[in-house]
């Protein structure tokens, strides 16, 4: 079995001969061609390079084309961004673009053939379906609405606005969810699946109050049923921290898999996924994979594929690998989850 068929067949609760690795590896793509970020992520040859490189070391069973994930629509929009040519800093926006909401109308609607890197990003994931498609499932990486909506006017601005301007907020994350619909549905014109990436609606860094009230209601109305009229088949939906508290909201997005990320309840994720007939991806925590050896990366993996079990539903992979991370320490996860699957 290939690694797409792997993670479609386990995507759909199908059966798969062993449980996905899907390694959450972005910046550390760079590392593993000896590149800063901020030279990888603004360069075609060496995006495809890392990919390249990720998909021989770390054999996964899909890849994801980005690399600095939270940037580059921010960017195409209008915000600056600082690149770090001289280290492994991962880029940053520089400067929130909206000052308030009178400035919303100034707010374009970036086009993925032509602005910024959204151009750069969509031909690398037409270049890699065509060179590995049929073995690797293929992603790209977008921002989702309240994550780019704190990229655009400011995450204190944002979370002030839901109490003190909540119909701004709503028209701001209309606007956003658009540019993330737009940016999916050009991935998906390539063959390759858009995965949305919105951890700063998590509740450590908003509310689950802010996720109900104005996080939850634009992607089940406005951006997934975009996504899955584009062509969109599974609408993967990374959420990072302990959301426990909003699984039921993560379930009503539509979204057809979710994360459990470190910290979050596995065993509740894993009921309510089963019977929602959501796929699940099991998350090792990013600071043991970081940090820890790869004697306790594995025995971590294998706990958390045990208590998962490898029914249909289940992906499996970590938190954000770091730029510095060693490599024995990913290739540790896939070893567990070989393991585990002839086991």
């Amino acid at each position: 079995m290939t690694g797409r068929e792997r993670v479609e067949r386990a995507s759909a609760f199908a059966a798969v001969d062993r449980v996905p690795f899907v390694p959450a590896v972005y910046e550390h793509k760079a590392r593993l061609i000896g590149r800063s970020p901020s030279e990888v992520c603004r360069s075609l040859d060496l995006l495809l390079e890392a990919l390249a490189r990720e998909r021989e070391l770390y054999g996964p069973d899909a890849l994801t084309v980005g690399l600095d994930v939270y940037n580059v629509e921010a960017e195409a929009a209008g915000c600056a961004v600082r690149y770090f040519d001289g280290g492994t800093d991962v880029p940053a926006v520089a400067a929130p673009l909206l000052a308030g909401p009178g400035d919303l109308a100034k707010l374009g609607r970036p086009d993925p053939g032509r602005d910024g890197r959204l151009p750069l990003m969509v031909e690398a994931a037409a270049r890699l379906v065509r060179e590995a498609g049929e073995a690797v499932a293929v992603r790209g990486a977008v921002s989702g609405p309240f994550s780019l909506a704190c990229a655009l006017a400011g995450t204190e601005q944002v979370l002030v606005a839901t109490l003190e301007d909540p119909p701004f907020v709503r028209r701001l994350l209309e606007r956003a969810a658009m540019i993330a619909a737009d940016f999916g549905a050009a991935f998906l014109a390539k063959g390759a699946e858009p995965v949305l990436f919105d951890s700063k609606a998590s509740p450590g860094a908003a509310s689950p109050r802010v996720f109900r009230e104005f996080v939850l209601p634009v992607y089940r109305d406005l951006l997934v049923p975009a996504l899955r009229e584009a062509g969109a088949r599974t609408v993967p939906l990374i959420v990072g921290g302990d959301t426990t508290p909003i699984l039921e909201d993560l379930l009503d997005t539509g979204a057809g898999q979710l994360l459990c990320d470190a910290g979050s309840d596995l065993a509740r994720f894993a009921a309510r996924c089963r019977e929602t007939r959501r796929a699940l991806r099991v998350s090792v925590d990013a600071r043991l994979v970081h940090r820890g050896t790869p004697d306790a990366v594995r025995r971590e993996a294998t706990r958390l594929l045990g208590a998962a079990g490898s029914g249909p539903g289940i992906l499996f992979g970590c938190g954000v690998v770091a730029y510095d991370c060693e490599p024995a320490n990913v290739l540790a996860l896939r070893e567990a989850r070989d393991a585990f699957g002839r086991a």
